[in-house]
């Protein structure tokens, strides 16, 4: 198994402690935490390097207005780890993104499960804000 491979298990496995994981493909997992569904995908950049891609599907078709624009800049501002996006800003609705990647081949399982586990809470926990759940 390469070290994509392997690190894509490990992560696999640590986000079960998270939430629910399914299985998408040889690249990545997908994983529901709350309202929230995560793709985790590693990507090898250069021999030895690792990155964990974590794109958070945050909200799905909320009206795009000012108080939006301003709840989700609000939101990122407060994150520790991450970036929050609208996918269509101009459109009359929108969804709400995380994205966060990081280096994660050399990390072991509970600094590795620390930081997925900060970056998924913390998405869900936008998630309810901006929805009202």
């Amino acid at each position: 198994m390469t070290a994509a491979g392997t690190l894509l298990t490990r992560v696999a496995a640590l986000a079960a402690e998270i939430g629910t994981v399914d299985t998408t493909d040889d690249e990545s997992v997908v994983v529901q935490v709350g309202t929230t569904r995560a793709s985790l995908r590693v990507l090898t950049l250069a021999p030895g390097l690792e990155v964990l891609s974590v794109t958070q599907l945050i909200a799905v078709n909320l009206p795009n207005t000012e108080a939006l624009r301003t709840d989700v800049e609000n939101c990122d501002a407060e994150l520790s780890f991450g970036a929050l996006r609208r996918s269509e800003p101009q459109g009359v609705t929108t969804d709400v993104l995380q994205y966060y990647t990081f280096p994660a081949g050399s990390l072991e399982d509970v600094p590795l499960l620390t930081i997925v586990h900060i970056v998924l809470s913390a998405g869900s926990d936008v998630a309810d804000r901006l929805t009202g759940a």
